[in-house]
């Protein structure tokens, strides 16, 4: 009888314990529940990177790094056209070691019609090392990690990181 009662005891510390890690691991993110953290909308906008065309960039030099998006509807899955820079930002995730931090100098909306195609609007950024105080920062020779985000009134509604070597 007392082993049937230390037995029972011991199930009954086990399932409190369990309950409680579990109790623990929920509250990790609160306010959001799991499924929302691994299921992005479906109906998000995405962005596409179409072309990174590295030259004139080399190292020792501040040219631009001329990278081709596009901006998708995640509703319409059209191209999002009328954007400017206030609809992107920029993250530099890594670099070199001892490189600079990447921004942005300019954005270039183009657009083009087909016949019988939707319009498609691509969007051409032009990305440098930043610059301190009037000192232009140059490229160093290595891989530069990034991170951009489409942009509306403030808030971030979609992203996609990339690369590329210089």
């Amino acid at each position: 009888m007392k082993k049937a009662k230390a037995l029972l005891a011991f199930i009954v510390l086990l399932i409190v314990a369990m309950s409680v890690a579990n109790a623990a691991q929920q509250v990790n993110r609160p306010g959001k529940s799991i499924e929302s953290m691994q299921n992005p909308k479906l109906d998000a906008p995405t962005i596409d990177i179409i072309l990174i065309k590295i030259a004139p960039a080399s190292p020792g030099n501040s040219e631009p790094v001329n990278v081709g998006i596009k901006v998708i509807s995640g509703v319409t899955k059209q191209d999002i056209c009328g954007l400017d820079a206030s609809n992107f930002n920029l993250e530099t995730l890594t670099v070199p070691p001892g490189g600079p931090a990447i921004v942005i100098k300019n954005i270039y909306p183009t657009s083009s019609v087909a016949i019988n195609q939707p319009i498609t609007c691509d969007y051409w950024l032009d990305m440098v090392p930043t610059s301190y105080q009037g000192n232009q920062y140059t490229w160093l020779t290595g891989t530069y990690t990034l991170k951009l985000y489409y942009v509306v009134n403030g808030q971030r509604l979609a992203s996609k990181t990339f690369s590329f070597r210089v």
